[in-house]
């Protein structure tokens, strides 16, 4: 997938997210303009006002950020091999946000930004981890081959 596409499907996901933000709280004050309208003793003040519920500006602010970052964390996961495809593409713009959150408190924070708060590695010092190749006399015996020669 080329790299306009990557930064497009990626920017819908994290407009996505905004917008599902907004109908949550669309859903939210009509829940309430309904309670109001069915109360039997009906509040002074009026119905509530979708100002009370969504804040306009800064969720406009927060929807363009989302926007952007969708389109930069799809980039960066398919620069590292980790996305194929447009709908994996659109949920990594998506959950951008999250993803970047996760990647601030993994190991991978210490080591790119030096961040000594990251999580330190989990494997007790002088463990070695298994050798990989043929077995030889050092690691120990072979297994019988299946067909029986050796």
């Amino acid at each position: 997938m080329d790299t306009a596409s990557l930064l497009l499907i990626g920017a819908a996901g994290g407009a996505a997210r905004g917008i599902v933000h907004a109908y949550d709280c669309m859903s939210e004050w009509l829940v309430r303009r309904r309670e109001f309208r069915l109360s039997e003793e009906p509040a002074t003040e009026g119905p509530p006002a979708f100002g009370t519920f969504y804040d306009i500006a800064g969720e406009s602010i927060a929807a363009v950020v989302h926007t952007v970052l969708g389109a930069g964390v799809a980039v960066l996961m398919a620069s590292w091999g980790q996305v194929n495809g447009g709908f994996a593409t659109f949920a990594v713009g998506a959950s951008a946000p999250l993803i970047l959150v996760q990647l601030k408190h993994s190991r991978l924070a210490e080591i790119v930004i030096g961040d000594s708060n990251a999580p330190q590695s989990t494997q007790p010092h002088g463990l070695q981890p298994p050798p990989i190749g043929p077995p030889n006399e050092q690691t120990g015996p072979r297994r019988p081959d299946p067909g029986g020669a050796e």
